[in-house]
Parts: structure tokens; C-alpha cells; sequence
């Protein structure tokens, strides 16, 4: 990378619940961070931390790299429209931090390689508690001298993973880690759930399992805001985020020729919990959809004891 500063310009686009920590964590560092991001409530919070950031596109134009926060693989393939993409501009490197699929990143990859970019497939995991902190995981894959190039600012995120040399590595990597989290997630909600159905308090059921052989980081962290009244539960991650990830997972088993039972399985909570209007509920609302079903919501925890 080259540029008029010898402090590179990190543009960041995308700066929501995710999105924002991480560029502050880079600002923080002391790398200069140029942000854009549509919603202006997000780009008020950011220059509120310092960041100079706004909604237009074409503030990141001086950029000597791009870091990408979207949703879909499809907002992703949008940007190839992007003047700032077209490869006679500044950014020469984009790294790619959303979980979008294999195939979006390695399409999107192979197109900007013909406009002579770069792409760093990085997706990560670790919540919005990890991106606030500095310590999620950071699936990278790519040329490794793009990416010793912007190893500071990287690890400033969190831990850097090395998943090999091509974009989509990164991604298959998160496909392996989301089976993981959304069979977690589920099951810690079915745990809780089975506790109430017990009728126990919920808190010390959690606090009592979670150390042991049966506890994990989903438990421990979505936990808390399972046993919480759905009105008063915070929202961080919405729950919709699962129900894509999900879908991507099973694709990527399917395209793989690989039998993911009790992804499937999981999946099905997933959509059920979106056919019940939780698509913008905290993800640890998946605890709602277990307690809601008619053979565990006909009867009381005292009924069945």
C-alpha cells in the first residue's frame, strides 16, 4: 500500500453494532480511520469518539484499504458497482469482516483481481462484547503479504487466525465456527427452557451448569439475558443474523455433500423463531421459541413436578 502519510488511511465501511467498536478499536490504536455508514445515528456516534465519519461513499476514496461490514453476500457484490472499487482509484486492499458465504466472498474476490485489488477474507466471532473489548477471532485468509500489511490494525480486533492464503478460506472457516455457535445458542435456550420446565430458578441453574462439562460460551454469555423477561431483555444481536448464518452453513454442507443433521435441526428453531416476528429480537430470544412450543407452554413448571 502506498500513501501521502506514513500512517495508512483505513477506510471502514459498515459501522454498526459490529462495525463501530472495531473501528474504534483501530482509531484507538492511533491508525488513522476514515468511516462511512447510512445511518447518520451511527455516524453521530462516531464522531462523537473521534472518528471522521459520514455518510457519503466517496469519503473513503483516499483509502489505502477498504475494511467491509455488511449483511449479505448480495450488499457485498453491490460494491463492485462503486467507483471506488473500480481499480483506478487509491484502495488496492479490501478485507472482507462479514460472514457472507464462501462463494460470495471467492465471486467478489475473483472480480476485483481482474482491477488489479486485493481482497482479505476475514470474517470473525466473539459478539459485540468481543468487538468492544478487542478479543474476537479473526478468521483471516489471504496473500500474506497483504496481510502482514495491515497486521496492526487487525490485531488491534482481536486474534488473527491463520486460515490459509485464498479468499473463501476465511469463510469456510466461519462456516465450521457458525455450526458451532448456532447449535450452542439453541441448546443453551433448550437448557434454560428444560430448567424452568423443572421448576427451577433459572439464575442458579445457570450459574451451577455453566463451569462444568455442559457449559460454553454461548451459555455464559447469552445466558443472562435468556432468563430475562423478553421485555426487558437488551437487544445486541439480532436474531435474524443466525437465521442467515444458518442458511449459509447448510448450503456450504450441502455444496460440501455433507449430512449436517443437527444443523438442520437447529436451523428449523431458527426459522420458526422468524415466522414468530423475532427477526429483530436479541438472538437469545431463540429461548422464547422452546418455552412457546404447545407441549411446553400447556402445563406449569409446578404442574409438571
Amino acid at each position: 500500500m502506498t500513501s501521502a502519510s506514513a500512517t495508512p488511511l483505513v477506510g471502514f465501511l459498515g459501522i454498526g453494532a459490529m462495525g463501530l467498536p472495531m473501528a474504534r478499536r483501530i482509531h484507538e490504536s492511533g491508525q488513522r480511520v476514515r468511516a462511512v455508514d447510512l445511518n447518520p445515528g451511527q455516524v453521530a456516534k462516531a464522531s462523537e469518539m473521534g472518528i471522521a465519519a459520514s455518510t457519503a461513499l466517496d469519503d473513503l476514496a483516499a483509502a489505502d484499504a477498504l475494511f467491509v461490514v455488511v449483511a449479505t453476500g448480495d450488499q457485498l457484490r453491490g460494491l463492485l458497482d462503486s467507483a471506488l472499487l473500480s481499480g483506478t482509484g487509491n484502495i488496492k486492499t479490501v478485507v472482507v469482516l462479514s460472514t457472507v458465504g464462501v462463494d460470495a466472498v471467492t465471486d467478489f474476490a475473483g472480480r476485483l483481481s481482474d482491477r488489479g485489488i486485493s481482497v482479505i477474507d476475514c470474517p470473525v466471532t466473539g459478539g459485540v462484547s468481543g468487538a468492544v473489548e478487542g478479543r474476537l477471532s479473526l478468521f483471516v485468509a489471504g496473500d500474506p503479504a497483504d496481510v502482514d500489511a495491515l497486521r496492526g490494525p487487525l490485531e488491534t480486533m482481536g486474534a488473527v487466525q491463520d486460515c490459509g492464503t485464498k479468499a473463501g478460506d476465511g469463510q469456510a472457516y466461519k462456516m465450521v465456527n457458525q455450526l458451532l455457535a448456532a447449535s450452542h445458542l439453541a441448546i443453551a435456550g433448550e437448557a434454560l427452557a428444560f430448567a424452568h420446565a423443572l421448576g427451577l430458578d433459572q439464575g442458579k441453574a445457570l450459574k451451577a451448569v455453566s463451569g462444568g462439562a455442559g457449559g460454553s460460551w454461548m451459555l455464559s454469555d447469552r445466558g443472562p439475558r435468556m432468563i430475562q423477561p423478553p421485555e426487558q431483555r437488551p437487544t445486541q444481536t439480532h436474531l435474524s443474523i443466525f437465521l442467515k448464518d444458518t442458511s449459509l452453513v447448510k448450503a456450504a454442507a450441502a455444496g460440501a455433500g455433507f449430512d449436517a443433521r443437527i444443523l438442520n435441526a437447529v436451523a428449523r428453531e431458527f426459522e420458526r423463531a422468524s415466522q414468530g416476528g423475532l427477526d429483530r429480537a436479541d438472538d437469545s430470544s431463540i429461548v422464547d421459541v422452546v418455552r412457546s412450543l404447545p407441549s411446553n407452554a400447556e402445563q406449569s413448571p409446578r404442574q409438571r413436578a
